[in-house]
């Protein structure tokens, strides 16, 4: 059996009925229908390190594209190499569609 829980706030006329937020409720995401791809680059003292510089730098020329944010994302690593002694170079690439205001 179930219990019964009871609203703390039984039938006050001032106060609206609570309704739990959700991201799909909150914000209505309108999406471009072009296809834009962008690519960054990074290094690191590893390649974890030189693909998070790499993915910022996409994600960074990708903002610039679409100003109002992105949605439909696909993210892809690239190449990785080591180019010095303990350094890597990266390369992060995104396809994606503006968000529409």
């Amino acid at each position: 059996m179930l219990p019964l829980v009871a609203a703390c706030n039984g039938g006050d006329p001032g106060e609206e009925d609570f309704i739990p937020e959700t991201a799909e409720a909150s914000q209505a995401l309108v999406c471009g229908t072009s296809l834009h791809g962008t690519m960054g680059d990074g290094s690191g003292f590893s390649c974890a390190g030189a693909y998070t510089t790499a993915r910022i730098d996409a994600r960074t020329r990708a903002k610039a594209i679409c100003p109002n944010g992105l949605c439909i994302v696909n993210e892809a690593r690239g190449d990785c190499r080591e180019i010095d002694d303990r350094e890597f170079w990266a390369v992060y690439t995104l396809q994606f569609n503006c968000s529409l205001p």
